[in-house]
């Protein structure tokens, strides 16, 4: 029973996402810094004795959920530099004073993935189960009616009758075509949910930034998820810090409401 409420409630979450409120992520330069389009996103670069560049994945986001954010360092140092997700901080000015955000590790939405795709499974075998009951009775056709109708007997008095029926017949065959049709359905199911599994950890692994040693004179970067506020209609302030080395660069962005949407 537990499942089944668990699964009904992720199915809720689903059909409420259909009514989503949206926002616009916009870079502000602070002083000192500088602000480029590279493949058409608005980057804000950070240039101190290392270099870093910040830009949302994309500008659009959905209230209340996860926002993307491609972070770029370069070292600048004469040594390496060990650089992660731990070395980046969020911000924004909800309800007057700044409130952390989430910024998700790879661990963790590594993690998440799988648990996702657990969950995925045990709803896609409860259908299985579903459809396997009903192929079960797939074959029964049930007949009922009524009859009524009067004779004589010996004594050559009339006499009435009435009353109902009702049989049930087997069609194998077509219990067999059902059962086929229900294991087929539940074959491509989990094969489609392995193989969306599998797609959604290889682009984790190719995109996110992970635990990294930055020689000197190198680049490294990757996405990076922060759970972002509820759009609200005024404009909110959210602030990421990026930490290389002890050596902190603050971007500020605006999050506001889409007209219209």
């Amino acid at each position: 029973m537990r499942i089944i409420r668990s699964v009904a409630i992720l199915l809720l979450i689903a059909g409420i996402q259909g009514c989503a409120t949206y926002g616009r992520i916009s870079g502000i330069p602070s002083e000192g810094q500088k602000s480029v389009f590279k493949d058409g996103r608005k980057t804000l670069i950070s240039i101190k004795k290392n270099t870093v560049a910040v830009a949302p994945d994309t500008e659009t986001v959905t209230s209340g959920q996860r926002g993307d954010f491609v972070i770029a360092v370069n070292n600048g140092t004469s040594q390496d530099i060990l650089f992660s997700t731990e070395d980046v901080t969020a911000s924004a000015n909800t309800n007057g004073p700044f409130t952390s955000l989430k910024v998700f590790s790879y661990d963790e939405l590594i993690a998440e993935e799988k648990n996702r795709k657990a969950w995925a499974a045990v709803a896609a075998a409860l259908q299985g189960a579903a459809d396997s009951m009903n192929a079960a009775k797939a074959g029964y056709s049930n007949t009922s009616g009524t009859y009524s109708g009067s004779t004589y007997n010996s004594n050559g008095t009339r006499t009435y009758g009435y009353g109902s029926y009702s049989t049930t017949t087997y069609n194998y065959a077509a219990a067999q075509a059902a059962r086929n049709t229900a294991q087929a359905n539940s074959e491509a199911r989990f094969a489609r949910l392995e193989s969306e599994g599998r797609e959604n950890l290889q682009n984790l692994s190719s995109t996110i930034l992970k635990k990294e040693t930055i020689v000197p004179g190198a680049w490294y970067g990757g996405i990076v998820k922060v759970d972002l506020p509820e759009v609200v209609e005024q404009p909110q302030e959210i602030k990421l810090v990026v930490n290389v080395a002890g050596e902190h660069h603050e971007f500020k962005f605006t999050q506001a409401k889409v007209a219209g949407k």
